[in-house]
């Protein structure tokens, strides 16, 4: 409703003219929404000066246009990056660093909720972007367009990643077999080495890849699976990071006698392409999806 007054000016058009005058501008939009985490978050609009604590969020602020909003990021992040960026740690990253940078904004990751917490008690607002899955992916990259006024970009990127979903979706959609694959992300120690459980994105690649992930039932999201757990399961694909020899698991006690390796289907990929879950992630499910049944991609 619009209330005039007694010149039969809008009062609200009255306002705006003498807020003109006093040399004074609109207060900034806030939008308020809920992270990863279930967290709300408000978030004072346009975002100009970002800190990014992963690669993931980086590759995401990438593929947007955004680059040039990031004024601190992970002392990991490998990324093409400004010069003048500041480097604010990594596993725990400097809350004083970060507040130093006067951010309009901090993307966090899986794990980083008290960073958040902390940084949020000083009025810097903190999102965590922890998708399970490639729809949370995408979900991911239409949010952060919100936040930097790029809905249109982010849409496109978002369509690009669907229709290669759906082009390996149908290549798939005769496999009459579901295969028993073993994912190992690191092999330090050989006898418990490290795998993706339920609610990892890796997890959701081999189940979408019309497959069956044997740690996604540990309950754990990133279980240390023992060798003989492995043995037993005896997976028809084995998959590692290129971090890891592939030679070396046959030096493994009892490893030999695995389907997987008698019948050399045991596949390396990119730990970053798997690990990253940004725009690119898609590629990696196409890498997973044709490691797994390769007969439908020939």
């Amino acid at each position: 409703m619009v209330i005039v007054g007694a010149t039969g000016v809008p009062i609200q058009k009255v306002g705006m003219v003498a807020q003109h005058f006093a040399g004074t501008s609109p207060a900034p939009a806030t939008i308020t929404v809920r992270d990863d985490t279930g967290r709300k978050v408000s978030i004072r609009l346009p975002v100009q000066r970002v800190v990014t604590l992963a690669p993931s969020n980086t590759d995401i602020l990438e593929a947007l246009g955004m680059t040039s909003t990031i004024v601190g990021a992970n002392n990991t992040d490998d990324s093409p990056l400004p010069k003048d960026v500041k480097r604010v740690g990594s596993v725990n990253p400097s809350i004083e660093e970060i507040v130093s940078l006067n951010p309009a904004l901090v993307m966090g990751i899986y794990g980083e909720d008290m960073v958040c917490n902390r940084l949020e008690r000083l009025n810097i607002p903190c999102i965590i972007l922890s998708p399970g899955n490639l729809e949370g992916v995408m979900h991911d990259i239409r949010l952060t367009g919100r936040l930097f006024s790029a809905n249109a970009r982010a849409s496109a990127i978002v369509d690009t990643m669907q229709q290669t979903i759906d082009r390996v979706q149908a290549r798939l959609a005769h496999c009459t077999t579901k295969p028993l694959v073993y994912f190992e992300i690191d092999g330090s120690d050989p006898s418990r080495p490290f795998s993706a459980g339920k609610g990892s994105f890796i997890d959701s690649l081999i189940t979408m890849s019309h497959a069956v992930n044997i740690a996604h039932t540990t309950g754990t999201l990133w279980p240390q699976l023992s060798s003989e757990y492995i043995l037993a399961s005896n997976p028809d694909v084995i998959i590692l990071s290129d971090k890891l020899d592939i030679h070396a698991l046959k030096k493994r006690q009892g490893w030999p006698g695995i389907k997987a390796i008698k019948n050399k289907r045991v596949y390396t990929i990119d730990v970053n392409l798997v690990s990253r879950p940004g725009p690119d992630i898609v590629k990696a499910y196409v890498e997973i999806a044709r490691d797994i049944h390769p007969e439908e991609f020939k």
